[in-house]
């Protein structure tokens, strides 16, 4: 959680939450009726009093209480994992926290204790209500008034009640799996008269909902970095993506003291949703040096210059000669921004197969990645000395011209743009049409494999610009 509030649910209760979620079983099922039965009440009188959405609210309470079943909610009521005391009540746990790197770490925490769920409930609506003492409208996002759909409220969330890139999406997927935008109907009623109605209209008619973009977040682990484009000084640095909630304020560039080239550091990735037109663009989130105190910024992809990567499909069998260093969901500092999937010491397997290839390109250095195959997951890992390296057979070359003729087993055999299993891009080609036995082939260099004691040519057809590697016994 992020500002003043110092909050965090332990990753164990949050893991079980997500997993009640999928409702796999009539137990579960069960379980989480009971659960918004139970809090339809308190939710929905909570929410519409502080003009906030009784779905995002039921949302938010099913995932970090772990749908009424984690030890915080059974033992203290407290169904958000607000820390500190409710009039001087609070209960001791231990909770799982992501540091800046998005490292977990152990500590104990004391959360508060109330003495119902409606004070639970209560108390995470003043805060959203009330944001922070340092800005009052921290949390203006999710209000009613400046939310069209429950999905703003619950994206706007995201980066600012809680760092899990991925929040407002699950709080979403909650809502529409068990139909909580049920409780949001006829939010404006009371059950006074003709005058609140009366009251409700006018103020529907002096205050008009902003729909603001929706945008996706991706975290980023460890040292990822870029440079300040030549164009930075056309856009901005806002404390939020512009235009995803109320009253995002820039900054002048020249406040900040820097020019073209410098070097910024990236700590998350977010993809904004046009609500009128669907496009979407792409914002880093930025400080001008890596320490963790340091003041975060969100610009315009436009605003930086990022590495560049070329990708390759083919296959190849890498081998890991290291324990030391992570595996990532994508090439580490490339313009997805890379987050760690564990470190390499859990890969038990001395070799895996790799089915694309990156060169990435900074400040005119290469390196090279692979994404190889775990199981049924994928993950990059960096292709060097110490950590890893494609095998491939050895070929000694010889440049040397001549002609040959196909054989009576040419067919037997395959063409291929590399000698095979030397190239990660290995293709296995088709022979030309004007291919026949006897027919007349010119080379132009030859390659022994030591290890098999083949031969190979490269061959080229009369009046095809093609080029061929063929096995020697394809050859007269």
């Amino acid at each position: 959680m992020k500002g003043s509030k110092q909050w965090l649910i332990a990753v164990a209760i949050i893991g079980v939450g997500l997993g009640s979620a999928v409702g796999v079983t009539s137990h579960a099922a069960t379980t989480q009726q009971t659960f918004i039965s139970k809090l339809k009440s308190p939710v929905k009188t909570v929410a519409n009093q502080y003009k906030l959405y009784p779905s995002v609210m039921m949302a938010q309470a099913a995932l970090e209480s772990a749908w009424g079943t984690s030890q915080l909610t059974l033992q203290a009521n407290n169904y958000f994992g607000i820390k500190g005391s409710y009039n001087g009540q609070s209960v001791s746990m231990e909770t799982s926290e992501y540091d800046a790197n998005g490292k977990l770490y152990t500590t104990s925490a004391n959360f508060r204790k109330y003495p119902n769920a409606k004070a639970s409930m209560t108390d995470n609506a003043k805060l959203l209500r009330n944001g922070l003492s340092y800005n009052t409208a921290y949390y203006s996002g999710t209000w009613r008034e400046n939310a069209a759909t429950y999905e703003a409220a619950a994206n706007a969330l995201t980066g600012t009640y809680a760092t899990s890139p991925q929040y407002g999406a699950s709080l979403i997927s909650l809502i529409q799996q068990y139909d909580l935008a049920s409780l949001d109907k006829k939010a404006s009623t009371t059950t006074s008269s003709s005058s609140s109605a009366a009251s409700s209209s006018s103020s529907a008619s002096t205050v008009q909902p902003v729909t603001y973009a929706t945008a996706k977040y991706y975290g980023a682990s460890g040292t990822q970095t870029a440079r300040l484009s030549s164009k930075y000084t056309s856009y901005r640095a806002y404390n939020h993506i512009k235009g995803t909630r109320e009253k995002v304020t820039k900054t002048a560039w020249s406040k900040l003291k820097v020019g073209t080239g410098q070097l910024v550091y990236l700590n998350m990735r977010g993809v904004k949703k046009d609500p009128t037109t669907g496009k979407k663009t792409t914002w880093y989130r930025v400080t001008l040096s890596p320490a963790k105190s340091a003041k975060k910024y969100w610009v315009y992809r436009s605003a930086l210059t990022l590495p560049t990567v070329k990708y390759t499909t083919g296959k190849a069998t890498v081998k890991l000669s290291t324990t030391s260093g992570d595996y990532y969901n994508h090439v580490f500092n490339s313009p997805y921004l890379a987050k760690s999937q564990g470190a390499l010491s859990q890969l038990t397997a001395k070799s895996y197969t790799a089915d694309q290839q990156a060169v990435k390109t900074q400040d005119g250095v290469k390196s090279t990645w692979y994404r190889i195959g775990v199981a049924k997951a994928k993950y990059w890992v960096a292709a060097d000395r110490t950590t890893a390296s494609p095998q491939y057979d050895y070929v000694a070359y010889t440049k040397t011209t001549g002609t040959r003729t196909l054989s009576k087993k040419y067919t037997k055999y395959h063409v291929y743009n590399h000698v095979k299993k030397t190239h990660f891009n290995q293709q296995e080609l088709k022979w030309p049409s004007q291919a026949k036995v006897g027919t007349k082939v010119t080379f132009d260099q030859i390659g022994t494999k030591p290890a098999y004691k083949t031969t190979w040519y490269r061959i080229q057809f009369s009046g095809d610009k093609t080029k061929y590697w063929v096995d020697a016994r394809a050859l007269n």
